[in-house]
């Protein structure tokens, strides 16, 4: 459980330094405001998929 938490916690680190820091994407179909609003999107996605493994890892007992 807590391998998941690392790899969660490590997911939306990445992807909110991505979607808040002003990336532009270089693929021309693709905006930079798409790109940064789906990183923001799975920023906030993975954020909750860590806090909710490490509350089942604290109730479960790891």
């Amino acid at each position: 459980m807590l391998i998941w938490t690392v790899s969660f916690l490590t997911l939306a680190l990445l992807a909110g330094a991505l979607g808040f820091s002003g990336y532009t994407s270089t693929t021309p179909k693709v905006t930079a405001t798409t790109a940064s609003g789906m990183a923001r999107m799975l920023f906030l996605v993975f954020l909750f998929a860590a806090l909710v493994t490490l509350g089942l890892g604290f109730f479960r007992g790891w």
